[in-house]
């Protein structure tokens, strides 16, 4: 049986359990990242402190805490933890579970196989109770490793720096951070469009929906909090560049009538 075989069963197996230890410490590590963040941003924020203000700067700090620390694991593991697979025969070389559909291998290393699940540090653990609802994250899946490397390494410091921005935003001369928020917005959106696009192509195959909590809280969910909220600040950024240039218009026709007065 190869490893992705092994996986998946295991992943399966385990589907009709909703509650287990690792389960309920992953969802208390989520929690305490909520949290953190809606601590950290009372702190830093200058007061008085709009509403809006301190909801941008929580979902903010939020999202790096997030890509840094989970989804940065998720990288770490997928490059670094690897199994050691059987010597096959010369004749089946290399391995059958280390090739890709393409008939490549990952790294290049035909007699390994990377991914979370050769791991039992906590942070592996993690990703593989949410392998439970998506398979894919057990193992290396070049789509999903690819996007969380833009993910980890521009996303993670782009929501850094927007929370920097918003607690600087008081001053005058200060860079506005609504178009840095237009772009991690517009870029969470798209990356998870593109994580579920291609299993929506392809009848969903690595996606347990055959239970209620991996698919709506897992999958439905989790993922939907990268949609919804990034849409409702594409919509404030929207409205704030809108007046913006509103007020841009205004100063420039005001300077057009002095002008022409002179």
């Amino acid at each position: 049986m190869s490893i992705h075989d092994q996986v998946t069963r295991s992943t399966n197996s385990a589907a009709g359990a909703l509650l287990s230890l690792t389960t309920v410490l992953s969802l208390s590590s989520l929690t305490l990242l909520v949290l953190l963040a809606i601590q950290l941003s009372y702190r830093l924020l200058p007061r008085p402190v709009a509403r809006q203000t301190l909801l941008l700067h929580t979902w903010h700090l939020f999202d790096f805490l997030t890509h840094t620390i989970f989804e940065g694991s998720y990288l770490y593991h997928s490059f670094f933890t690897y199994a050691a697979l059987a010597t096959p025969s010369p004749s089946d070389y290399p391995h059958p579970a280390s090739v890709k559909p393409n008939g490549q291998t990952f790294l290049g290393h035909p007699e390994r196989t990377y991914g979370p699940a050769h791991s039992t540090h906590p942070t592996a653990l993690l990703w593989q109770e949410y392998a439970r609802a998506d398979r894919r994250w057990a193992r290396t899946d070049t789509n999903i490793i690819s996007i969380e490397l833009l993910t980890v390494f521009v996303a993670g410091p782009l929501a850094l720096y927007i929370c920097y921005l918003l607690q600087n935003a008081h001053r005058k001369s200060w860079a506005s951070p609504w178009f840095c928020m237009t772009v991690l917005a517009t870029g969470e959106i798209y990356g998870g469009f593109m994580t579920f696009a291609p299993e929506w192509m392809t009848g969903n195959a690595s996606l347990n929906t055959g239970n209620w909590m991996h698919l709506w809280l897992y999958l439905v969910v989790f993922n939907g909090l990268w949609v919804a909220i990034p849409g409702w600040v594409l919509w404030v950024a929207y409205s704030e560049l809108n007046k913006a240039w509103g007020r841009g218009e205004e100063a420039a026709g005001s300077r057009r009538k002095k002008k022409k007065k002179r």
